[in-house]
């Protein structure tokens, strides 16, 4: 049976897997569950990013595409008992720019691709083991040019109620984080007429505690998450307030 480390976080997995892992918040993410006492894989379709992201986290790197079958993948982690759906992208895309390529490429990402990984995760895991998604405040609170990606976050969010309710009686937990903007490099490309800083200071303004978030403030929401037994279902807003604003 899979087992899960005692450590100052609580009940961390003993083995993980964190999707988008190679930048961002999964290098983050993985960086600090690697720290807590996990074994940690990083999977993402940029074999050379992920070989870096190995060498800062010392997490072990995986190609894979989470959009497409999960065996593959599970099959070269071996058994896993924690899971973090970090992998996104994103699309700006105005109500009279939309195409039916926009939306399926939202979904396959944010909702498809998690939940198919989720079953093959739950089918493999023994127990006790732990999910977290990293979903968006757009997935609460909508924003002008982001329908597809809210409308998919959102999505995320059922996806892990669900997954919450399906797989408490085999000691699965499910959790999902409300990020509010974290400086990335998919936040960084302009939209509309703005440049990238301007751009960046208007999102600022949008966060009560007045500055944009950090990837290891993300992170050590994960940990907390995956640390606690006895969270599940949760949507934990790390926002600098922005959902309360």
């Amino acid at each position: 049976m899979t087992t899960s480390l005692s450590t100052p976080h609580g009940q961390i997995p003993k083995r993980s897997l964190v999707t988008g892992g190679g930048t961002g918040l999964g290098l983050a993410i993985a960086t600090a569950l690697v720290e807590a006492g996990s074994e940690v894989f990083i999977c993402g379709r940029r074999r050379d990013v992920l070989e870096a992201a190995a060498e800062i986290s010392g997490a072990t790197p995986l190609s894979g595409d989470i959009t497409g079958p999960p065996g593959g993948l599970l099959k070269a982690t071996g058994p896993i008992d924690g899971l973090v759906h970090n992998a996104g992208s994103y699309i700006h895309s105005e109500l009279g720019d939309w195409t039916v390529r926009t939306w399926e490429d939202m979904f396959a990402v944010h909702v498809r691709g998690p939940a198919i990984l989720s079953q093959a995760f739950a089918a493999q895991c023994e127990g006790p083991g732990s999910i977290v998604a990293i979903s968006s405040t757009l997935g609460a609170r909508p924003a002008p040019g982001a329908a597809a990606y809210s409308a998919a976050k959102a999505g995320m969010l059922s996806l892990i109620r669900s997954l919450a309710i399906e797989l408490a009686p085999v000691g699965i937990r499910a959790n999902a984080i409300l990020a509010g903007v974290v400086p990335t490099d998919m936040t960084a490309k302009p939209r509309g007429q703005q440049s990238s800083e301007e751009q960046l200071e208007s999102l600022r303004q949008l966060h009560p505690l007045g500055r944009l978030g950090k990837p290891e403030e993300i992170a050590q929401a994960v940990i907390g998450l995956m640390g606690n037994p006895w969270i599940s279902g949760a949507e934990l807003a790390v926002d600098g307030g922005l959902l309360v604003s």
